[in-house]
């Protein structure tokens, strides 16, 4: 083996001369046949890992991912540095998948994105039987146990996908988050023989943990970005807290932006292109953003709210000083906070009666009988749906999600494409006026779209009424008529969409998924609980306390997170710091503890009271204070 290859390749595609530690270890042992393990903190480069070894080898590497967001990432960048990658997503028209399924077939294709459902599709396992596959990468290899972060049921499919192709094909297993157990069952459940295991330490020395109980969360973030300069992530719950935390501090001159799941793609890749080539933007989003980015020199990461996991925490800080600077991590919190998101998981789940329930009215509102798998795509009306069952819309989101991730169904709760399918017969074109002053768009429709006679084709609604000119308002009412007499299959983009993968199988639903479904309920609660005690902490080092929750021993503190630097200033007078702070200017009794909060409020108050009785600052109004 050529040992200098990989830095060749580094070099050509990504620009960098040397791998990071231990990267170069990995790809040579999938290189020489082994089935391998990396578990890397985020940042440290696991996706470099395998697609370097991909260029090398002969064939082409299959790559499981468990995000389509993710998936046309990494396919974009790659193909970028020109490197041969394809993606395949149930998105996709017929003709989209077959001119990729022939790349794979001749031999073109370095790598091949899927989703781990879709190892159960027929058409796409003949397909792979006769095709070279150089080694197989399973991303986010912790969604595979039941004890990870984000399990998903689907994942238990590679193992038999493995023996489908050959145990002798080399695997590699890539996560940033895993415990022990989690390590264990990786190996396991994906059959992996003499594997080689390679963890890089969790412990990232230039992060500076600060974990902040405050009521005044907007004050606080305000303080902290006059505070920190650089570019930054300020993670929400919500997609509405996203926009209204966005016009606060844009209206105050912050260099903010926003971003969330549900907006257009195009406006969301210049939202992301903006700020990955800025230096100072500051970007507030929802846990959709974050996943696959490439900026070393983000240097601030802040929570508004806590996570639902450490897993979660501590991946995402991991995206702040990917560049080795120092870099900050903080999160807000209150006790009622934490009251309320406990409150809102237990209320998320489902006893077995309410599960049963649940699944027995989806299957009874369409009318599918015990072993029967309907071939359509069906409209779903969530409110409706919770009126009639009368059970909490998050339980019904939490079942039919888990349903989804288990492929007995699969459920779009965002907006899509509509779907349309013609249900009379071609020659009723030739017929005049057949659909009276709608024959002409109906024709033009027919014209438009190959396919539509045979089967439901996705189309934008909005670009097919751009193509016939005019509005998409008067191409939906035509579609929803003609849909209601029977002549079109027509199913909503705007609305939600259920397609039954597996047939009906009570037995199955209710004896093995349903004691899967309450473990991961129960490993929620466990897992918040845990982030709970992280955070209300004061007495261990955050650092430790992260590295000891993913199995790793550390013999120190990292003296940079807010219980640190607390017991390091325990002893100190920080009144003559605090004097000198407000010689910068006139301040208030916020930002004071902004700078010091290492301090709680009433030792703040304190040592202001002590220099108020010593004449050395003076008390302007009722919380801003001035040097005399």
């Amino acid at each position: 083996m050529n040992y200098t290859l990989p830095n060749l390749i580094l070099e050509s595609y990504w620009g960098y001369k040397e791998f990071r530690d231990p990267q170069k270890e990995i790809i040579l042992s999938i290189l020489e046949g082994c089935d391998t393990v990396a578990l890397l903190p985020t940042g440290a480069g696991k996706s470099i890992c395998y697609q370097v070894p991909a260029i090398m080898g002969e064939g082409t590497c299959i790559v499981i991912s468990p995000l389509l967001a993710l998936i046309k990432d990494q396919v974009s960048q790659l193909k970028q540095r020109q490197i041969s990658a394809e993606y395949i997503s149930s998105e996709q028209t017929i003709d989209q998948q077959s001119i990729i399924f022939d790349k794979l077939k001749n031999n073109e294709l370095k790598l091949l994105y899927v989703s781990p459902e879709r190892l159960l599709n027929k058409n796409f396992l003949e397909i792979i039987h006769d095709v070279e596959i150089s080694f197989l990468a399973v991303d986010e290899a912790h969604c595979i146990s039941e004890w990870g972060n984000d399990f998903r049921p689907s994942y238990q499919l590679i193992k038999d996908f493995r023996i489908y192709i050959g145990l002798q094909i080399p695997c590699i297993a890539l996560t940033a988050t895993a415990t022990e157990k989690v390590l264990f069952e990786i190996i396991k459940k994906l059959n992996l023989r003499d594997v080689q295991v390679f963890k890089k330490s969790y412990e990232r020395e230039n992060l500076s943990l600060h974990v902040i109980q405050t009521e005044d969360k907007i004050g606080q973030i305000e303080r902290t970005l006059n505070k920190y300069n650089g570019s930054g992530i300020i993670y929400c719950r919500t997609r509405n807290e996203t926009k209204n935390i966005y016009q606060i501090l844009s209206n105050k001159g912050f260099d903010v932006d926003y971003f969330h799941a549900g907006l257009p793609l195009r406006e969301k890749l210049q939202k992301q292109k903006e700020w990955t080539n800025s230096n100072s933007k500051v970007l507030i989003s929802t846990n959709a953003f974050g996943m696959g980015i490439d900026k070393d020199n983000v240097r601030l990461i802040i929570h508004l709210s806590p996570p639902y996991s450490l897993e979660n925490y501590y991946q995402e800080v991991g995206r702040a000083g990917r560049d080795g600077l120092t870099s900050y991590a903080f999160l807000f919190w209150s006790e009622n906070e934490l009251s309320q998101i406990f409150s809102s998981l237990t209320q998320t789940i489902s006893s077995k009666t309410e599960y049963k329930k649940i699944v027995l009215y989806l299957y009874s509102i369409y009318g599918i009988a015990p072993n029967e798998l309907p071939e359509n795509t069906f409209e779903f009306d969530l409110m409706s749906f919770q009126n009639k069952v009368n059970i909490g819309r998050n339980k019904i989101i939490n079942v039919l999600e888990f349903l989804s991730n288990c492929n007995i169904i699969q459920w779009k709760y965002e907006p899509t494409d509509s779907l349309i399918q013609f249900n009379f017969p071609i020659e009723k074109l030739d017929i005049k006026n057949a659909f009276g002053k709608d024959s002409e768009i109906i024709e033009k429709i027919a014209r438009k779209i190959s396919g539509i006679f045979s089967y439901q084709i996705k189309v934008n609604e909005k670009k097919l009424a751009d193509s016939l000119m005019i509005s998409p308002i008067l191409l939906h009412e035509i579609l929803v008529k003609y849909s209601k007499l029977g002549e079109i299959n027509y199913i909503d983009g705007a609305l939600q969409k259920i397609i039954f993968i597996t047939s009906r199988n009570e037995f199955l639903i209710f004896n093995d998924l349903w004691a899967k479904f309450k473990q991961i309920q129960e490993n929620k609660l466990l897992k918040y609980k845990e982030l709970e005690f992280f955070i209300q902490n004061k007495k261990y080092c955050r650092m430790k306390l992260i590295l000891g929750y993913f199995g790793e021993k550390s013999y120190h503190n990292c003296n940079k997170c807010d219980v640190c630097l607390n017991k390091i200033k325990k002893n100190l007078n920080p009144s003559s710091d605090i004097l000198s702070f407000i010689a910068k200017g006139p301040c208030s009794r916020e930002d004071i503890y902004a700078e010091f909060h290492s301090f709680s409020f009433d030792e703040i108050h304190h040592f202001l009271q002590e220099l108020i009785a010593e004449k050395k600052i003076k008390l302007l109004n009722f919380n801003m204070y001035s040097i005399i």
